[in-house]
């Protein structure tokens, strides 16, 4: 039982089905119909502009499909919200941060880390998003239990095998690159 008019609100929604069905969708088709907007990947009328009708319907389907697989509204509906509480944690550190060191002056990370930071925080988020969603499906708990029991030797042949395979495309990515001084 409720004690507040938004608390009863709330529960009006859940029972219909509004977090289960409408906020999925509107957030699959909006998505989707941005993304394929913005990649014209169904070509483009006379006048240069996307395709939206095609680009509207496509993302329809594509919604209504993502609506009737349960378990993917089930890991919408846990992820989002732990995506939303990483950014906020992210934001306040950022916020922590800038006021310890800016002082009067406007904060610059690239003068107080230099300029590798971004790879940095861009590979933490990522690798914090993707657990997220593990975490959703199900799939984190039987990973990890791979990782640390009886997958440990062939969890580290894998790590050997991509580390260098990432070597290799470093050098020669970078053994490519003429200096500007260079004619030849």
């Amino acid at each position: 039982m409720t004690t507040t008019l938004f608390g009863g609100a709330i529960e009006f929604l859940q029972e219909i089905g509004f977090y289960d069905v409408v906020l999925p969708f509107l957030l699959v088709f909006t998505v989707f119909f941005g993304v394929l907007e913005k990649t014209k990947i169904f070509g483009t009328e006379d006048n240069g502009a996307p395709k939206k009708n095609l680009n509207a319907m496509v993302a329809f389907v594509v919604g209504f499909f993502v609506i009737a697989a349960k378990e993917i509204v089930t890991s919408i509906q846990e992820s989002l919200p732990l995506v939303a509480l990483g950014l906020l944690a992210i934001l306040s550190f950022l916020m922590l941060i800038g006021s310890m060191f800016s002082g009067e002056k406007e904060f610059n990370f690239v003068e107080l880390f230099g300029g590798g930071w971004k790879t940095g925080f861009a590979i933490a988020f990522l690798a914090s998003i993707v657990l997220i969603f593990f975490q959703s499906f199900g799939w984190l708990a039987p990973v990890w239990e791979y990782i640390t029991g009886i997958g440990t030797e062939t969890f580290i042949l894998v790590m050997f095998v991509i580390a260098i395979v990432g070597i290799m495309f470093y050098v020669v990515g970078g053994g490519s690159k003429k200096s500007e001084g260079d004619d030849d």
